[in-house]
């Protein structure tokens, strides 16, 4: 199991990049290149998730269903 670090080490440059990329977010201020990358990355996702469930006999063995 991967141990969780409740208060991880971060300077400026880190929390800077955090509060940029929480207002891309919460704008959707996206460039055409970065909508792109966030839809494929979402399609992987969905099609790990659908093998995962399609090799469990259509059980999510995440949820316990």
């Amino acid at each position: 199991m991967i141990h969780s670090i409740p208060n991880p080490p971060m300077d400026r440059a880190d929390i800077a990049r955090f509060r940029d990329t929480l207002e891309k977010h919460l704008r959707g201020d996206f460039s055409a290149e970065e909508k792109h990358r966030i839809e494929a990355r979402q399609a992987r996702t969905k099609a790990n998730a659908k093998r995962i469930i399609s090799n469990c006999g259509g059980k999510n063995p995440l949820l316990g269903y």
